[in-house]
């Protein structure tokens, strides 16, 4: 038996690329890892992944039934594993209809939750889902789902996401799991640094080979991340997204890209989170 843990994060907030470090690293490869071959860190939400742990066929199931099996799902990946297992998550942490958490805290190993400031998450969440500004800043606050982005994904299992404040308080503060935080910008300006710091609280080396993260922070580049999209494409970049999946990757692209009523809505159903993360100065004025 083998313990699990949740890579989570609110869609568009980095964690494919964490994913694609963490399996270069894994793999201590010679060249890149495949972006579409990314089998060190499935998606929890997979529903080909369910069925074939579930023994039925998702499509037979109603949603609450499915949300009851995903904690046993789970809890036989972690049975049948030698070695610890890495899932992508997108779904909020919460408790299934049968009243027990979906991801269980007997099989887990941990939790990096990666957080992006979500007004550079905007209009990445709106080029990926090829919607509005506006209906992705909806869905940033919580007031509309996302689920017209998620459900695009037919292989995948629905998943309940809310707002951008919600995700992150659901995960870091209710959660009750040991959770390592990573800000995106910091992952950015510090890759190397913030990765090794993911590796030592997940216990992969008590101290990481720096010429192995470095190969993998080197393999992992947005050069090489677009080179590999542009030359064969990347299967969970969504049929109607409006760019790339590897958009920009920048911080602070929301100083042109959104109006000044919008950063205000943002601000307004994030911003206490918002502060405590340094994406606003001490007056509530976004950084």
């Amino acid at each position: 038996m083998a313990d699990l843990v949740w890579l989570a994060s609110f869609p568009k907030a980095g964690n494919t690329w964490l994913r694609i470090l963490l399996a270069n690293y894994l793999d201590n490869g010679d060249e890149p890892a495949d972006i579409n071959a990314l089998r060190a860190t499935p998606i929890a939400s997979s529903r080909l992944w369910f069925d074939e742990w579930a023994g039925v066929e998702s499509a037979q199931l109603d949603a609450e039934t499915i949300a009851n099996l995903r904690p046993q799902v789970y809890r036989c990946v972690a049975r049948a594993a030698e070695e610890r297992r890495y899932l992508k998550v997108h779904d909020q942490w919460g408790l299934t209809p049968a009243g027990e958490p979906m991801f269980p805290a007997d099989v887990t190993a941990g939790v990096v939750y990666i957080v992006r400031n979500p007004l550079d998450q905007v209009a990445s969440l709106a080029n990926h889902g090829g919607n509005s500004l506006e209906a992705a800043a909806r869905a940033i606050c919580g007031e509309a789902s996302p689920a017209p982005v998620v459900r695009q994904y037919t292989d995948q299992l629905d998943q309940r996401l809310g707002g951008w404040l919600g995700h992150a308080t659901s995960w870091v503060e209710q959660s009750g799991l040991p959770v390592h935080l990573v800000r995106y910008e910091d992952l950015r300006a510090d890759t190397a640094g913030e990765f090794g710091a993911a590796l030592r609280f997940l216990g992969e080396e008590p101290e990481p080979e720096p010429e192995r993260v470095a190969r993998a922070v080197a393999f992992s580049s947005f050069k090489e991340l677009r080179r590999q999209e542009e030359e064969h494409g990347f299967h969970e970049r969504l049929a109607q997204s409006s760019g790339p999946f590897f958009r920009q990757g920048r911080s602070g692209g929301w100083r042109e890209e959104l109006s000044a009523e919008l950063v205000a809505k943002v601000v307004d159903a994030c911003g206490p989170l918002m502060q405590r993360l340094g994406y606003l100065d001490e007056d509530g004025t976004p950084r």
